[in-house]
């Protein structure tokens, strides 16, 4: 019988944050000092009472249409308590610091006990609902697993790659070959085959090889995927080559020009991955611009589509990348998930390897499918647990990529609640986005997704966010672009598809600035993918219930038009917001009120023209990170950036300490 794809699977992380800080303001007993002791305690004891049935909840809601709807509640009261305790942590927080001391008496007392008996009645009607369904308690079900052991060591090299060495010494022998070449005209060699597949791996391959960067003068490597926007392309290709960062708004003719004065008459090798666009209209100015190389030049496209091969390729038939034969699969499988297994018998390795070569086979053949999977039991010697992965019914789920999606929401279902957070967030990035580690990590600690004990600091944080990424690379959810020598990571499509799934409706991508927003009443996250950002985010202050938005991203380098009064707007809207990035935005100022963002921690105002900083910004007590790149008429910082004792990055670049003449007094105490 074939199962649909679960979704909203992401309730009990949110719970065990509230709880976390519910527990916080017991611990430190804030709750007594400040007369809302009996409502936090009960707050805590009802939040306790509704985990313990969250997992058998989860695992049911695949079949009961009216469970599923229990935990969407559940998840948006979950959200609001953690808004309600996080502001009232904070203003007492601050009001110790202003008075130097505890007092009896707090301004907001009956404000913040009126809120958090109104959110402890929702959660109390709740907590009463879930007896209709008979949940079971986690610790006493028998029937569910827990989390499978992390292994945190690094993930295959490259160099390991299995099965597609015969295919790399063809495309090598297509790239030094002269047949393609024509005085004037590029030739383009497509790699066509389905996702999963392994394309962009067998590229960094050819890449690498040591004939193709004897056989090239110069090598670039673009992440195309859908949009495919002949300015950024030309923009990478040039950034690539120069090994520094442009504009995104110059003009063509100007990179052009720029790729005239770099590469014209050179010798160079480009690939373009994860190629959509099957318009020639769209492909032609790129060639004609990409025809002024030298002879020999070559072009590599990775892509699913064959008519893209039909609009592109100049090689006829395109290289089409099959399956992995049968026997490379096993070894791809066994040589990740028995890496770190020395102390198995033989007997029982025998025995997990046959398990394994049933899963492969559930796997079809396909690479990133044997590899999720045997990231999943790497390290785990448990027969039991082997076995249930291989009869568990979500092998027969239906939708577009049968043979992928299982095996990815099998790995998926097996994290800890944690890494679940942290992985769907990223559904917020585009597609083919190119992680920084630790620019992901500080994001997730901002959010409060990463687990640490109250008497660690941020930097132990910072420490746990960067183990939960290891953890989710040898999982094969993110994976390393080998192409240069920086420590960069993508996000494989169909693992970024996943995300997509398990975070709606609470993590939203606008990539259309005439589309309407799905479902704004409940997302917490959102990122505006356009080039036009003033009508969706416009669209977001007027529809999205008060003070929920929690982020706000514009992941992309485009010059964003935003007008004051939006943004003065968004200071009486978003109220709860943790996560901001106005970067490259036209803001001028920001205005004193943003000290009403009592909650931020992280704030991007890079490549802004903003000349100076509002003093209120300086009462921002949870701000952790504060970007200040490539702001070139910025000259100095408010003088009391030391009262921010929060405070761990302030990212700014060499232009601006050649400018500033005095810091603020007491920096980095």
């Amino acid at each position: 019988m074939a199962v649909e794809l679960a979704i909203s699977l992401l309730v009990t992380p949110i719970v065990e944050m509230a709880i976390k800080r519910v527990c916080s303001l017991i611990s430190e007993e804030f709750h007594t000092t400040f007369g809302v002791k009996k409502e936090v305690e009960k707050l805590n004891n009802t939040l306790t009472r509704i985990k313990a049935v969250l997992k058998d909840a989860e695992d049911k809601q695949l079949t009961n249409h009216s469970l599923k709807e229990w935990l969407r509640k559940l998840e948006d009261a979950a959200y609001d308590a953690q808004d309600i305790l996080d502001e009232f942590s904070t203003e007492v927080h601050l009001l110790n610091i202003h008075r130097k001391q505890r007092v009896s008496k707090f301004p907001l007392q009956k404000e913040f006990a009126s809120r958090i008996k109104k959110i402890l009645a929702t959660l109390d009607g709740i907590d009463q609902e879930r007896n209709q369904f008979q949940l079971v308690p986690a610790e006493t079900q028998n029937r569910a697993p827990p989390p499978l052991p992390l292994r945190t060591s690094l993930p295959m090299n490259r160099k390991d790659v299995f099965g597609r060495e015969d295919d790399k010494n063809k495309i090598v022998e297509l790239l030094l070959s002269g047949e393609l070449d024509k005085e004037g005209e590029i030739s383009v060699i497509p790699i066509i085959g389905m996702g999963g597949l392994g394309k962009t791996t067998l590229a960094q391959l050819v890449y690498n090889d040591e004939r193709v960067k004897n056989c090239f003068e110069f090598r670039m490597w673009v992440c195309v995927n859908v949009d495919f926007d002949l300015s950024k392309i030309l923009k990478d290709v040039i950034e690539y080559h120069v090994e520094m960062k442009y504009d995104i708004n110059l003009s063509l003719n100007l990179l052009e020009s720029r790729f005239r004065e770099f590469l014209a008459g050179k010798k160079f090798l480009l690939v373009l991955d994860d190629v959509w666009n099957d318009d020639y209209m769209k492909w032609a100015p790129l060639k004609n611009i990409l025809n002024q190389g030298g002879m020999g030049s070559k072009v590599l496209v990775t892509s699913r589509i064959d008519k893209v091969s039909d609009v592109m390729g100049t090689l006829k038939p395109p290289y089409r990348l099959g399956n992995l034969a049968e026997h490379e699969c096993r070894l791809l499988f066994n040589k990740i998930a028995f890496e770190q297994a020395g102390n198995l018998s033989s007997e029982r390795r025998s025995e997990l390897e046959s398990i394994g070569r049933d899963i492969v086979r559930k796997c079809q053949f396909l690479p990133l499918a044997v590899e999720v999977m045997a990231g999943l039991l790497r390290g785990n010697g448990d027969v039991r647990e082997w076995q249930r992965i291989l009869r568990n019914d979500i092998w027969d789920v239906e939708g577009e990529n049968p043979h992928i999606l299982p095996a990815l929401k099998l790995s998926f279902d097996h994290l800890s609640s944690h890494l679940k957070q942290c992985y769907s967030f990223c559904s917020i990035f585009p597609k083919a986005y190119i992680f920084d580690k630790k620019d992901l990590v500080k994001l997730w600690v901002a959010e409060g997704f990463v687990l640490s004990n109250s008497n660690q600091q941020l930097e132990s944080a910072e420490e746990t966010g960067s183990q939960y990424f290891d953890k989710l690379l040898v999982r094969s959810f993110f994976q390393p672009l080998n192409v240069d020598q920086r420590e960069r990571y993508l996000m494989h499509d169909l693992i970024h598809d996943l995300a997509r799934h398990v975070s709606h409706p609470y993590c939203c991508q606008v990539q259309d600035a005439n589309n309407d927003i799905s479902d704004p009443f409940h997302f917490r996250h959102a990122s505006l993918l356009c080039k036009e950002v003033e009508k969706p985010l416009i669209n977001i202050l007027q529809n999205t219930s008060k003070r929920r938005l929690r982020t706000l991203l514009v992941p992309n380098e485009y010059l964003k038009d935003l007008k004051k009064q939006t943004l003065l707007n968004m200071f009486d809207t978003m109220t709860y917001i943790r996560v901001l990035d106005l970067s490259s935005t036209t803001i001028l100022e920001l205005p004193q009120s943003i000290q009403k963002w009592k909650l931020l921690r992280h704030l991007d105002l890079s490549k802004t023209e903003i000349p100076r900083l509002p003093d209120s910004l300086c009462n921002l007590y949870n701000l952790q990170t504060l970007k200040l790149l490539g702001c070139p008429w910025l000259f100095e910082l408010p003088k009391d950036l030391s009262k921010l004792i929060n405070l761990q990055h302030l990212e700014l670049d060499d232009m601006f300490w050649h400018k500033i003449t005095i810091l603020p007094p007491g920096m980095g105490n």
